[in-house]
């Protein structure tokens, strides 16, 4: 089995974590892997090199984002991202052969499902996203699909979403992702350590992993944090994601200035030990203000045995049991996240039974050889439909 894995990605996010995880589980079967990727994505190429995974370089892929629009330069540009996209991943087609072509996402799928079309190489798309179907975009995802042996989302929640574009229930397959329980194992050394480097100490700690994007919701956080200071003095509160937006960032670190927070803020940056910065962490909070597909960030931090505070959005409530493994509010309400945090953090006790109950459910259903081993099935079956 030989997959090509088509990626426009700019940046390494939950997506391309899931897929790189594919390669050394493929090369265990006997298997191989190419993938045809951004030029921009400079850390993605890095990870691609660190595993000796061969790929193909393009920077063919719009520099703008891909939108419904009639202005005509915006059209001419898309149209010579996918007449030179086209003509590159075909070529990669047929040299590299794959039995089967694995594209991340929209607009990735848009570009790999010409080639499919024309080549005849089964297809699977994997949508990590939710985004409102409209009357343009829904003939676009159906024309995806229609090249498609899977349309793959891991949740209910993306899978639905897609049905509403007409797209058949049966092409749709919702596969949860997965965590390597073993790299994802507490550690109250290292997150002790992770505290010190952190100038931490014995702080209560609040922390939100993920991209320095507007939707992820550290707004909420930040206005969420008087709040709970006033119930539990001395609380301090961690961002934990590359620092790859720096107008972003600038804002929320005037509006934490502008609180009067500053010294309470801690900004991680990248880090590849995130597992034990997540057990440094007494509560994780995941405050995605728009329909949160599948954060992996849930995944983590319930096999870290940490309480989650999650916004009831999208795929979440598949992922968070309320009251057992964590507790959920509506996004963007600050008063409610600071009173599920105020609640949980001086009741040792309850955080434990949640963060226990959490580590049982990623073991039951998240597992990263259960999640894998689905994978592998459909392209099995697609190659050999």
């Amino acid at each position: 089995m030989k997959v090509l894995f088509v990626t426009d990605s700019p940046t390494v996010s939950g997506a391309e974590h899931v897929w790189l995880g594919y390669l050394p589980a493929l090369t265990a079967r006997g298997g191989s892997s190419h993938a045809f990727v951004s030029a921009a994505n400079v850390r993605l190429r890095r990870a691609l090199d660190e595993r000796g995974a061969g790929h193909t370089v393009t920077d063919a892929f719009s520099r703008r984002m891909i939108e419904t629009t009639l202005r005509p330069a915006a059209l001419a540009e898309y149209g010579r991202a996918f007449l030179a996209v086209h003509r590159q991943l075909r070529a990669v087609v047929e040299r590299e052969r794959p039995d089967v072509m694995h594209s991340i996402s929209f607009p990735a799928c848009l570009y790999a499902a010409t080639v499919a079309h024309a080549t005849g190489v089964p297809h699977v798309w994997h949508e990590h996203n939710i985004k409102r179907v409209h009357a343009v975009n829904r003939h676009l995802y159906r024309y995806v699909a229609s090249t498609c042996a899977w349309v793959v989302g891991p949740s209910r929640a993306v899978t639905d979403n897609l049905a509403t574009a007409g797209i058949a229930r049966d092409t749709l397959v919702p596969l949860y992702n997965g965590i390597d329980l073993g790299a994802f194992t507490p550690d109250d050394t290292r997150a002790g350590a992770v505290r010190q480097d952190l100038g931490l100490g014995d702080a209560p700690v609040v922390g939100l992993v993920g991209q320095l994007l507007a939707h992820k919701g550290h707004d909420t956080l930040i206005d969420a944090a008087p709040a709970i200071r006033a119930r539990v003095p001395g609380t301090r509160f961690v961002f934990v994601g590359a620092l790859e937006n720096p107008p972003y960032e600038a804002h929320l670190r005037q509006r934490i200035a502008a609180a009067g927070l500053t010294d309470t803020f801690t900004f991680t940056g990248w880090r590849r030990d995130v597992a034990h910065v997540i057990g440094a962490m007494d509560i994780a909070v995941v405050a995605t203000t728009t329909p949160e597909p599948a954060a992996l960030s849930l995944m983590e931090s319930m096999a870290m045995e940490r309480p989650l505070v999650a916004t009831h959005t999208g795929g979440t409530p598949e992922i968070v049991e309320h009251g057992t493994t964590g507790l959920l509010f509506a996004p963007g309400d600050a008063t409610a996240l600071a009173a599920h945090v105020a609640a949980l953090l001086p009741d040792g006790a309850r955080r434990q039974q949640m963060g226990r109950a959490g580590r049982a459910r990623v073991a039951a259903a998240f597992t990263v050889e259960r999640h894998i081993g689905g994978m592998l099935d459909l392209y099995a079956r697609a190659a050999g439909a």
